[in-house]
């Protein structure tokens, strides 16, 4: 049994979790962390540069590699998954089932980058089922 950490500085714990599954992975770098509507799991491995897809039963399903070092993941509640890739100053929205990049943005201003994302639903007076996503900027040093 595989003892992954998500890793956000090295040596540093964001989530620790046990992995066992059916296909030997040499895991890099974890750093982000998700679970798609249907229960699949996506791991960032920010070393490998790539995605990493398992099913509910922790089975390998495959991967998306990127071209820059994938650092958090957040998947809405209409199944969209947001990957931030602080290196290249950009986001990906993807299809976390299917393991499809569906946008990518990316900013050009020097000294900002995106480091991490999460989403939230929305609740209260609205009743929408829209969701809400978060972006972590740092600029020039601040968040």
């Amino acid at each position: 049994m595989a003892q992954p950490q998500v890793l956000a500085v090295p040596g540093h714990v964001r989530h620790g979790f046990s992995y066992v599954g059916q296909f030997d992975h040499n895991f890099g770098r974890i750093t982000g962390i998700a679970a798609s509507i249907k229960g699949n799991i996506l791991l960032c491995d920010y070393n490998k540069k790539n995605i990493i897809l398992v099913d509910p039963l922790r089975n390998y399903l495959k991967k998306l590699d990127l071209d820059s070092e994938p650092y958090d993941v957040a998947i809405t509640s209409q199944n969209f998954g947001y990957i931030t890739q602080p290196n290249s100053k950009s986001v990906l929205q993807i299809d976390p089932d299917k393991m499809m990049v569906l946008l990518k943005s990316t900013c050009k201003k020097l000294g900002t980058t995106v480091f991490c994302v999460s989403a939230i639903q929305n609740s209260g007076q609205d009743f929408s089922d829209k969701a809400s996503g978060f972006l972590g900027i740092k600029d020039y040093g601040k968040s």
